[in-house]
């Protein structure tokens, strides 16, 4: 029945069309239309509205025998290659090596000869120092210290005179004692001579001889006391005057802080005259000398940021910090120039910190070494930064797109014989673009890479001339984990 009804309505087309060029040859020709007809546009009108009615219903006949159009899906097959996972982040351009300036000296600045923010190399002068005080205070010193030189002199020869005279007087005094020794054992020999005669023989020539004796050395004996006891004095005086062991050394400690003065003042005043170099090559930051004004001794006038030794320095999500490792490669954009570095070092301890809705949050950070820094480089500028996470080689992969996930897992839908089918995956490394695929698919499987509005045990082709659009949502509501 069908197939009479799109044979009549094709026949009809070429029917109308010989029916119109037959009146308008009859009325070129001067014969008279059959009064039955109407004019020719009506007729031409209403056989074209045939014809496309006719048509249609081909269409709709031919439809039904063929049955629904598959639906458009953009596929591709699941084949081996590399990956490679990646982390992006800003972080900020800091020195590795920086070394602050510091006044050797309490003293005016006479020069500063460096801005905030030049670039200098190692032993350029940086600040000079006017050094007329430090000068006065050094010949201060050293006068202070010649005084006491001095005067030490003064109190080690007056002690060796001392010394000297302490000697004459021990040694006359040990002489004086056995003189008066001698003399006390005469006068005890005497004594006892004397004291053995009798009243008569004491009365006698020899007894008064005797008793004179023994009376001019009793009177020796006590000039020999009275000298010894002069002597006496004299060596204890001269005791006084000499200077001991420990005297000697309190004498020369009592010179130690002026000779600590005059070296701390030479020190000060050769600092002062030799100025102040970069010790290092780098970037000035940090100035705060102005030339004229005082410098305090130990105080920081600037400091030299090294550009040979770079860090970015990145803040890190706990969710960051599982993919982090030390020494991974990393790659730094800045100021349109890119740099190589590696990460060097993870803090031990989180930073407290404000997240991006403003809720309170904690960083780990981390610093990553550049290989090459150069003079173009701005410390204290953002960075763009790269790092390498993971690495992958000849594992299966997908477009992110290509997998979605539900309450089940993650899945692919994965055309087999024109129909999609749901496949559970496991998934590895993620690039920007793809995602590892470790199990629930192989290689040469053909996968759908956009499935919005593709449902699983739809008809699905990957020619878009032979299918219809895709309709509706995402699949089964899953969602695409790109």
């Amino acid at each position: 029945m069908a197939n009479e009804k799109k044979d009549g309505g094709l026949a009809a087309v070429p029917a109308a069309v010989e029916k119109t060029e037959l009146l308008q040859q009859q009325a070129a020709a001067g014969q008279p239309r059959p009064k039955k007809k109407r004019n020719v546009k009506k007729i031409v009108l209403i056989s074209v509205i045939a014809a496309a009615a006719g048509l249609f219903a081909v269409s709709r006949v031919a439809a039904m025998l063929r049955g629904p159009l598959p639906v458009y899906a953009p596929t591709q097959t699941v084949a081996a290659g590399d990956i490679t996972q990646t982390l992006t982040t800003t972080g900020t351009l800091i020195s590795g090596s920086r070394v602050a300036v510091l006044s050797p000296v309490s003293a005016p600045l006479s020069e500063v000869l460096v801005e905030q923010g030049q670039i200098v190399r190692a032993g350029d002068p940086l600040f000079r120092f006017d050094t007329t005080a430090l000068q006065r205070a050094y010949r201060q010193a050293s006068a202070s210290y010649e005084s006491g030189q001095l005067q030490k002199g003064d109190a080690l020869a007056a002690s060796d005179e001392a010394q000297a005279q302490f000697n004459d007087a021990a040694a006359n005094l040990n002489n004086l004692a056995v003189q008066k020794d001698r003399v006390a054992a005469a006068v005890n020999s005497l004594s006892s001579q004397y004291g053995a005669l009798t009243e008569e023989e004491k009365k006698s020539e020899q007894g008064i001889e005797l008793g004179a004796a023994l009376d001019a050395a009793r009177a020796d004996l006590a000039n020999q006391e009275q000298a010894l006891s002069a002597a006496k004095a004299a060596y204890d005086a001269a005791q006084k005057g000499v200077l001991s062991d420990s005297g000697r050394r309190e004498l020369e400690l009592a010179q130690v802080p002026t000779a600590v003065s005059v070296e701390a003042a030479r020190q000060d005043l050769n600092a002062a005259k030799a100025g102040l170099d970069a010790p290092i090559g780098g970037v000035v930051t940090g100035l705060s000398a102005v030339q004229g004004g005082m410098a305090g001794s130990y105080t920081a006038l600037c400091t030299v940021e090294s550009l040979e030794d770079v860090d970015v320095d990145i803040a890190l999500s706990r969710y960051d910090l599982e993919k982090v490792r030390v020494g991974q490669s990393a790659t730094v954009v800045t100021l349109g120039r890119a740099y190589t570095g590696k990460v060097s070092s993870i803090d031990a301890m989180a930073t407290a910190g404000a997240g991006a809705t403003g809720t309170a949050t904690a960083y780990v950070h981390a610093k990553i070494h550049l290989d090459a820094p150069d003079e173009n480089l701005k410390l204290g500028l953002e960075a763009n930064v790269s790092i390498l996470t993971g690495e992958a080689k000849n594992v299966l992969s997908l477009p992110l797109s290509a997998v979605n996930t539900d309450v089940d897992g993650q899945f692919c839908l994965v055309v087999e014989n024109g129909v999609a089918v749901r496949r559970e995956v496991t998934t590895g490394l993620t690039s920007d673009t793809a995602v590892e695929i470790t199990g629930g698919l192989s290689a040469g499987d053909l996968v759908i890479t956009d499935p919005l509005g593709i449902s699983e045990g739809m008809a699905v082709s990957g020619d878009p001339g032979a299918a219809a659009p895709a309709m509706g949502g995402a699949a089964g509501g899953a969602i695409m984990i790109g």
